[in-house]
């Protein structure tokens, strides 16, 4: 008995200091500048997250709700791979930046670029350009209490 004691404690110090985990993951953070964050989104079955940032324009246009963009409203939708939070148990965070899409609202017309990375498809359909427009615009705004 007086044996079992001094291994259960070796046996512990020895386990119990483990160096950390090593990931890959590198966390990657998108300055928006003057934009403000609309909505966002997270598909857990491709493992992203996306946020639709816009200026003062976009926002207000956002929550009337109502469907009409007034030219001047300028929209950015932001998506990354997520990771485990190393930090917090059960929680994610961003990852890799997979694409950033940058919408403008002009008189008469809708211009829309990709300024880095690719176009993921939405619910296993890759959406033409008039439908990736429709899709961003029709985001609903997230509202905090």
């Amino acid at each position: 008995m007086k044996l079992i004691i001094p291994i259960f404690v070796s046996m512990m110090i020895l386990f119990s200091c483990r160096p950390e985990a090593q990931t890959s993951a590198r966390r990657i953070v998108y300055d928006a500048g003057d934009q403000q964050v609309i909505s966002h989104a997270v598909n857990k079955k491709s493992a992203t997250m996306s946020i639709l940032y816009g200026n003062a324009a976009a926002y207000n246009a956002a929550l009337a709700g109502n469907g009409t963009h007034q030219p001047g409203a300028q929209y950015t939708l932001v998506t990354w791979q997520y990771h485990e939070n190393p930090l917090f148990y059960g929680s994610n965070i961003n990852g890799e930046l997979l694409s950033v899409e940058k919408l403008a609202v002009k008189p008469g017309k809708t211009d829309y670029q990709v300024e880095s990375g690719k176009v993921l498809p939405v619910n296993g359909v890759l959406l033409d350009t008039e439908k990736r427009k429709n899709y961003i615009l029709g985001y609903r705004p997230s509202i905090m209490p």
